[in-house]
Protein backbone atom coordinates (compact mmCIF):
# COMPACT_ATOMS: atom_id res chain seq x y z
CA UNK A 1 0.00 0.00 0.00
CA UNK A 2 2.99 2.71 0.96
CA UNK A 3 4.30 1.69 -2.52
CA UNK A 4 1.23 2.20 -4.37
CA UNK A 5 0.84 5.35 -2.50
CA UNK A 6 4.33 6.61 -3.86
CA UNK A 7 3.84 5.41 -7.37
CA UNK A 8 0.67 7.90 -7.63
CA UNK A 9 2.40 10.85 -5.68
CA UNK A 10 5.17 10.44 -8.23
CA UNK A 11 2.69 10.46 -11.30
CA UNK A 12 1.01 13.09 -9.66
CA UNK A 13 4.15 14.95 -9.90
CA UNK A 14 5.29 14.47 -13.01
CA UNK A 15 1.49 15.63 -14.14
CA UNK A 16 2.18 19.07 -12.56
CA UNK A 17 4.97 19.46 -14.43
CA UNK A 18 3.77 18.57 -17.42
CA UNK A 19 0.85 21.17 -16.88
CA UNK A 20 3.95 23.49 -15.98
CA UNK A 21 5.63 22.73 -19.63
CA UNK A 22 2.04 23.65 -20.97
CA UNK A 23 2.20 27.49 -19.78
CA UNK A 24 5.33 27.79 -21.80
CA UNK A 25 6.05 27.21 -25.63
CA UNK A 26 6.93 23.56 -26.77
CA UNK A 27 10.71 22.76 -27.20
CA UNK A 28 12.77 19.72 -28.85
CA UNK A 29 13.68 17.68 -25.78
CA UNK A 30 17.12 15.18 -26.52
CA UNK A 31 16.93 11.52 -26.77
CA UNK A 32 17.05 9.65 -23.88
CA UNK A 33 16.49 5.88 -23.31
CA UNK A 34 12.40 4.90 -22.14
CA UNK A 35 11.32 7.58 -23.86
CA UNK A 36 8.20 7.24 -25.20
CA UNK A 37 6.34 9.79 -27.49
CA UNK A 38 2.83 9.77 -28.83
CA UNK A 39 1.39 8.60 -32.07
CA UNK A 40 -1.15 9.56 -34.53
CA UNK A 41 -4.81 8.71 -36.17
CA UNK A 42 -5.14 7.66 -39.40
CA UNK A 43 -7.38 6.18 -42.39
CA UNK A 44 -7.21 3.31 -44.26
CA UNK A 45 -7.01 3.95 -48.13
CA UNK A 46 -6.32 0.29 -49.75
CA UNK A 47 -3.83 -1.89 -51.03
CA UNK A 48 -0.89 -1.11 -53.54
CA UNK A 49 2.73 -2.72 -54.66
CA UNK A 50 6.26 -1.03 -54.06
CA UNK A 51 9.62 -2.01 -56.54
CA UNK A 52 12.21 -1.97 -54.30
CA UNK A 53 15.84 -1.74 -54.96
CA UNK A 54 16.49 -5.82 -54.49
CA UNK A 55 14.20 -6.34 -57.58
CA UNK A 56 11.46 -7.71 -54.60
CA UNK A 57 7.79 -6.22 -55.27
CA UNK A 58 5.99 -6.10 -51.93
CA UNK A 59 2.40 -5.60 -51.01
CA UNK A 60 1.85 -2.17 -49.33
CA UNK A 61 -0.89 0.35 -48.04
CA UNK A 62 -1.71 3.51 -48.37
CA UNK A 63 -2.67 5.33 -45.07
CA UNK A 64 -4.16 8.87 -45.29
CA UNK A 65 -2.97 11.03 -41.97
CA UNK A 66 -4.65 14.49 -41.04
CA UNK A 67 -3.78 17.07 -38.37
CA UNK A 68 -4.10 15.39 -35.06
CA UNK A 69 -5.19 17.49 -32.63
CA UNK A 70 -4.26 17.44 -28.87
CA UNK A 71 -7.38 16.97 -25.93
CA UNK A 72 -6.24 15.79 -23.21
CA UNK A 73 -2.88 14.99 -21.13
CA UNK A 74 -3.85 12.84 -17.60
CA UNK A 75 -1.62 10.33 -15.59
CA UNK A 76 -2.27 6.85 -16.34
CA UNK A 77 -2.45 4.77 -13.33
CA UNK A 78 -0.68 1.26 -12.83
CA UNK A 79 0.56 0.76 -16.46
CA UNK A 80 3.23 -1.71 -15.66
CA UNK A 81 4.59 -0.08 -12.53
CA UNK A 82 6.17 2.92 -14.33
CA UNK A 83 5.51 6.73 -14.42
CA UNK A 84 3.13 7.49 -17.54
CA UNK A 85 0.65 9.94 -19.04
CA UNK A 86 -2.24 9.04 -21.33
CA UNK A 87 -2.06 11.88 -24.20
CA UNK A 88 -5.86 12.21 -26.27
CA UNK A 89 -5.93 13.07 -29.24
CA UNK A 90 -8.37 13.99 -32.34
CA UNK A 91 -8.75 13.59 -35.86
CA UNK A 92 -11.09 13.89 -38.81
CA UNK A 93 -13.63 16.59 -38.75
CA UNK A 94 -16.96 15.59 -38.29
CA UNK A 95 -20.03 15.78 -41.17
CA UNK A 96 -22.60 16.00 -38.82
CA UNK A 97 -22.19 17.42 -35.22
CA UNK A 98 -25.64 14.92 -34.61
CA UNK A 99 -23.70 12.13 -35.06
CA UNK A 100 -21.32 12.08 -32.31
CA UNK A 101 -22.94 11.71 -29.03
CA UNK A 102 -23.62 14.38 -26.69
CA UNK A 103 -21.12 13.14 -23.80
CA UNK A 104 -18.50 13.15 -26.74
CA UNK A 105 -20.05 16.60 -27.97
CA UNK A 106 -19.56 18.32 -24.24
CA UNK A 107 -15.74 17.00 -24.15
CA UNK A 108 -14.91 18.85 -27.54
CA UNK A 109 -16.59 22.04 -26.91
CA UNK A 110 -15.01 22.42 -23.38
CA UNK A 111 -11.63 22.93 -24.65
CA UNK A 112 -12.80 24.86 -27.73
CA UNK A 113 -12.55 22.18 -30.55
CA UNK A 114 -15.05 20.85 -33.04
CA UNK A 115 -16.18 17.74 -32.94
CA UNK A 116 -14.28 15.16 -34.27
CA UNK A 117 -14.80 11.70 -36.03
CA UNK A 118 -11.99 9.59 -34.12
CA UNK A 119 -10.08 10.11 -30.73
CA UNK A 120 -7.58 7.53 -29.49
CA UNK A 121 -5.17 7.55 -26.36
CA UNK A 122 -1.10 7.03 -26.64
CA UNK A 123 0.65 6.18 -23.60
CA UNK A 124 3.83 8.99 -23.44
CA UNK A 125 6.68 9.73 -20.68
CA UNK A 126 5.87 13.07 -19.01
CA UNK A 127 8.69 15.07 -21.01
CA UNK A 128 6.89 14.64 -24.32
CA UNK A 129 3.51 16.07 -23.28
CA UNK A 130 1.88 18.30 -25.34
CA UNK A 131 -0.70 21.54 -25.11
CA UNK A 132 -4.53 20.89 -25.23
CA UNK A 133 -5.36 21.63 -28.86
CA UNK A 134 -1.94 21.45 -29.96
CA UNK A 135 -1.92 20.18 -33.81
CA UNK A 136 0.55 17.48 -34.91
CA UNK A 137 1.13 16.65 -38.53
CA UNK A 138 2.54 14.15 -41.09
CA UNK A 139 5.56 15.08 -40.89
CA UNK A 140 5.46 13.33 -36.48
CA UNK A 141 6.60 10.43 -38.86
CA UNK A 142 9.85 10.10 -42.01
CA UNK A 143 10.33 8.07 -44.82
CA UNK A 144 12.03 4.83 -43.68
CA UNK A 145 10.55 4.55 -39.91
CA UNK A 146 9.12 1.45 -38.93
CA UNK A 147 5.73 2.02 -36.87
CA UNK A 148 3.53 -0.04 -34.98
CA UNK A 149 -0.18 0.06 -36.36
CA UNK A 150 -2.79 -0.97 -34.12
CA UNK A 151 -6.85 -1.36 -35.89
CA UNK A 152 -9.67 -3.49 -36.03
CA UNK A 153 -9.68 -6.52 -37.96
CA UNK A 154 -12.73 -7.45 -40.88
CA UNK A 155 -15.50 -9.21 -39.14
CA UNK A 156 -16.11 -12.19 -40.54
CA UNK A 157 -18.99 -13.55 -38.32
CA UNK A 158 -19.69 -16.76 -37.35
CA UNK A 159 -17.55 -19.17 -39.19
CA UNK A 160 -17.03 -22.68 -38.14
CA UNK A 161 -13.13 -24.27 -37.30
CA UNK A 162 -12.23 -24.69 -40.71
CA UNK A 163 -12.33 -20.89 -41.86
CA UNK A 164 -11.86 -20.08 -38.52
CA UNK A 165 -8.41 -21.91 -37.34
CA UNK A 166 -7.82 -23.83 -40.45
CA UNK A 167 -9.29 -27.35 -39.23
CA UNK A 168 -8.46 -30.02 -42.35
CA UNK A 169 -11.96 -31.62 -41.83
CA UNK A 170 -13.12 -35.49 -41.70
CA UNK A 171 -13.04 -37.96 -44.16
CA UNK A 172 -15.61 -37.93 -46.93
CA UNK A 173 -16.65 -41.59 -46.49
CA UNK A 174 -18.00 -43.47 -43.38
CA UNK A 175 -19.27 -39.98 -41.89
CA UNK A 176 -23.05 -38.76 -41.47
CA UNK A 177 -23.80 -34.78 -41.29
CA UNK A 178 -19.75 -34.56 -39.64
CA UNK A 179 -17.55 -33.73 -42.46
CA UNK A 180 -16.98 -30.21 -41.34
CA UNK A 181 -17.38 -30.51 -37.40
CA UNK A 182 -14.91 -30.05 -35.09
CA UNK A 183 -14.68 -34.18 -34.05
CA UNK A 184 -14.23 -34.90 -29.98
CA UNK A 185 -13.39 -31.40 -27.55
CA UNK A 186 -12.59 -33.29 -24.75
CA UNK A 187 -11.76 -36.65 -22.63
CA UNK A 188 -14.79 -38.23 -20.76
CA UNK A 189 -12.09 -38.44 -17.56
CA UNK A 190 -11.38 -34.80 -17.88
CA UNK A 191 -15.41 -33.88 -18.24
CA UNK A 192 -14.63 -30.07 -19.13
CA UNK A 193 -13.23 -28.17 -21.82
CA UNK A 194 -9.88 -26.08 -21.91
CA UNK A 195 -9.84 -23.02 -22.00
CA UNK A 196 -8.70 -21.96 -25.98
CA UNK A 197 -10.13 -24.54 -27.21
CA UNK A 198 -10.60 -24.09 -31.18
CA UNK A 199 -13.87 -23.74 -31.73
CA UNK A 200 -16.47 -22.58 -34.01
CA UNK A 201 -17.04 -18.67 -33.20
CA UNK A 202 -17.26 -15.03 -34.52
CA UNK A 203 -14.37 -14.35 -36.83
CA UNK A 204 -12.41 -11.28 -36.71
CA UNK A 205 -13.72 -7.88 -35.25
CA UNK A 206 -10.95 -7.97 -33.29
CA UNK A 207 -8.18 -5.02 -32.00
CA UNK A 208 -4.91 -6.38 -33.40
CA UNK A 209 -1.26 -5.19 -34.05
CA UNK A 210 0.55 -4.61 -36.68
CA UNK A 211 4.73 -4.80 -36.03
CA UNK A 212 7.69 -3.09 -37.11
CA UNK A 213 5.68 -2.01 -40.84
CA UNK A 214 8.08 0.66 -42.14
CA UNK A 215 7.22 3.54 -44.51
CA UNK A 216 8.21 3.02 -47.81
CA UNK A 217 7.10 6.83 -48.96
CA UNK A 218 5.71 10.16 -47.46
CA UNK A 219 3.76 12.08 -49.30
CA UNK A 220 4.00 15.78 -46.82
CA UNK A 221 1.86 17.53 -49.03
CA UNK A 222 -1.57 15.45 -50.06
CA UNK A 223 -0.35 13.73 -46.29
CA UNK A 224 -0.60 10.49 -46.60
CA UNK A 225 1.67 7.46 -46.00
CA UNK A 226 2.99 4.58 -47.78
CA UNK A 227 3.33 1.59 -45.18
CA UNK A 228 5.10 -2.33 -46.47
CA UNK A 229 3.06 -4.66 -45.71
CA UNK A 230 -0.71 -5.83 -45.34
CA UNK A 231 -2.63 -3.37 -42.94
CA UNK A 232 -5.89 -5.40 -40.78
CA UNK A 233 -9.23 -3.71 -41.24
CA UNK A 234 -11.48 -2.73 -44.03
CA UNK A 235 -10.97 0.62 -46.60
CA UNK A 236 -11.81 3.51 -44.48
CA UNK A 237 -11.41 2.24 -41.16
CA UNK A 238 -8.98 3.94 -38.61
CA UNK A 239 -5.76 3.34 -37.32
CA UNK A 240 -3.87 4.12 -34.54
CA UNK A 241 0.11 4.34 -35.34
CA UNK A 242 2.74 4.56 -33.23
CA UNK A 243 6.59 4.32 -33.01
CA UNK A 244 7.52 0.56 -32.79
CA UNK A 245 9.40 -0.27 -29.53
CA UNK A 246 11.29 -2.91 -31.00
CA UNK A 247 13.32 -0.62 -32.62
CA UNK A 248 13.87 1.84 -30.48
CA UNK A 249 17.66 0.90 -30.23
CA UNK A 250 18.08 2.20 -33.86
CA UNK A 251 15.65 4.95 -34.84
CA UNK A 252 15.26 6.41 -31.67
CA UNK A 253 18.11 8.96 -31.79
CA UNK A 254 16.84 9.78 -35.37
CA UNK A 255 13.14 10.92 -34.00
CA UNK A 256 12.43 14.53 -33.48
CA UNK A 257 10.94 14.63 -29.34
CA UNK A 258 7.89 15.53 -28.70
CA UNK A 259 7.47 16.18 -32.57
CA UNK A 260 8.86 17.99 -35.04
CA UNK A 261 8.48 21.45 -35.26
CA UNK A 262 9.29 23.31 -38.23
CA UNK A 263 7.28 23.29 -41.23
CA UNK A 264 6.52 20.18 -42.80
CA UNK A 265 6.89 21.52 -46.37
CA UNK A 266 11.15 22.21 -44.95
CA UNK A 267 11.26 18.65 -45.62
CA UNK A 268 9.55 18.09 -49.27
CA UNK A 269 6.87 17.28 -50.99
CA UNK A 270 7.55 13.69 -50.85
CA UNK A 271 10.04 11.82 -49.71
CA UNK A 272 10.82 8.22 -50.60
CA UNK A 273 12.60 5.31 -48.30
CA UNK A 274 16.21 4.75 -49.66
CA UNK A 275 15.76 1.31 -50.42
CA UNK A 276 12.37 2.20 -52.97
CA UNK A 277 12.64 2.77 -56.79
CA UNK A 278 10.43 6.32 -56.92
CA UNK A 279 8.31 5.94 -59.83
CA UNK A 280 8.89 8.98 -61.33
CA UNK A 281 12.84 8.59 -61.66
CA UNK A 282 11.55 4.89 -63.37
CA UNK A 283 9.68 6.39 -65.74
CA UNK A 284 12.28 9.25 -66.77
CA UNK A 285 14.89 7.03 -66.79
CA UNK A 286 13.21 4.52 -69.38
CA UNK A 287 12.04 7.46 -71.68
CA UNK A 288 15.50 8.76 -72.05
CA UNK A 289 16.90 5.29 -73.09
CA UNK A 290 13.50 5.45 -75.47
CA UNK A 291 14.37 8.75 -77.02
CA UNK A 292 18.08 7.74 -77.50
CA UNK A 293 17.11 4.74 -78.69
CA UNK A 294 15.31 6.87 -81.19
CA UNK A 295 18.18 8.51 -82.68
CA UNK A 296 19.83 6.17 -84.14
Amino acid sequence: AVESTQSTGNIRRLFVEGNKKFEGEVKQVEFQKGMQRTGLIGRKHGETRSFLRTGEIVVSTYLEIPDNYVMSCDPKFNHKRKERLSMKLAAFESDNVEDVPLARQKEFFSIGMTPKQAAHSFVITAEQALPVNYKLDISHFFAGQYLDIRGMTINRGFQGVIRRWGYKGQGKFGRTKTHRRPGSISTQGLARVLKGKKLPGIMGNRFRTTRNAQILYANYEKRYLIVEGSVQGINGCFLYLSDSRNKDPIQGPLLHYPTFLGDRMDLGSEIYDNGVINPTERFEEVYERRRDRQKF
